[in-house]
């Protein structure tokens, strides 16, 4: 395994760490770290911290995935996406325990995506967040558009628009994230400590009432992973991904 887990005073601190490939993810690095956050949730901590080595994460693996579709059907991939990739996600909805995200490296596609679907984020001084999927053709396989639109109405139809690379100022203006000084992780730790200072049931309703409030239904992510593995498999994709690899 490459994913380290760790406990720092009231956070359980899980590492994507693969940075010679910026933490991209394919479908077994995803059910490697949804089990890490699996495990740290069930820690005698506050909160859950997702951070990467190097990058966040710089999103799918587009290399495993475009080999994918090139011989896979489309219901293949839809069960690669919603059996394994989007396990990763879930993991951080049925975790008890508050979750955040600390972003101080690049957060782009599913990389996005999975900051997007913690209860929190911090951007440190090196963030970048890009929407990523629609320059390719695809969509949000794991419910970050949906994410953002719910919070913040317009502004994913903004970064799908534009595709701009989000420093940690502009995430900060545009509400994605809180400014994470001097790094993202040492602020989501900061707040892990002060979140222990609520009683244990306390959080856990917060936690609770909050997900029931932002979280994308299942039939949502099932049709994500529908519509996501039509696109994976279509020439314009294929199209798209040997001009990114070459």
């Amino acid at each position: 395994m490459s994913v380290d887990l760790e406990v720092r005073a009231s956070a359980a601190i899980v590492t994507m760490n693969w940075p010679e490939r910026r933490n991209a993810l394919d479908p077994e690095r995803a059910t490697e770290v949804a089990g890490a956050i699996g495990e740290a949730a069930s820690l005698d901590v506050a909160a859950v911290v997702v951070t990467g080595n190097g990058a966040f994460c710089s999103g799918g693996d587009l290399r495993y995935f475009a080999a994918l579709a090139a011989t896979a059907t489309p219901e293949d991939v839809a069960d690669q996406v919603y059996g394994r990739v989007q396990a990763l996600t879930r993991a951080l909805r049925d975790s008890p325990l508050p979750t955040i995200a600390a972003v101080d490296g690049a957060a782009v596609g599913l990389g996005l995506d999975l900051a997007l679907s913690t209860d929190q984020r911090f951007a440190g001084p090196r963030a970048a967040f890009v929407q990523g999927w629609g320059a390719l053709g695809l969509i949000h396989g794991t419910a970050g558009f949906a994410f953002l639109e719910r919070e913040r109405p317009g502004v994913a139809w903004r970064l799908l628009a534009t595709q701009e690379r989000v420093d940690r100022e502009a995430a900060v203006e545009l509400g994605i994230a809180e400014r994470g000084e001097p790094t993202a992780l040492e602020a989501a730790v900061e707040r892990a400590g002060r979140l222990a200072a609520l009683p244990r049931a306390t959080r856990e309703a917060y936690v609770s009432l909050a997900r029931e409030v932002r979280w994308p239904s299942d039939d949502y992510f099932r049709r994500c992973a529908d519509v996501q593995s039509r696109l994976l498999v279509s020439e314009e994709f294929q199209t798209a991904a040997a001009r990114v690899l070459a």
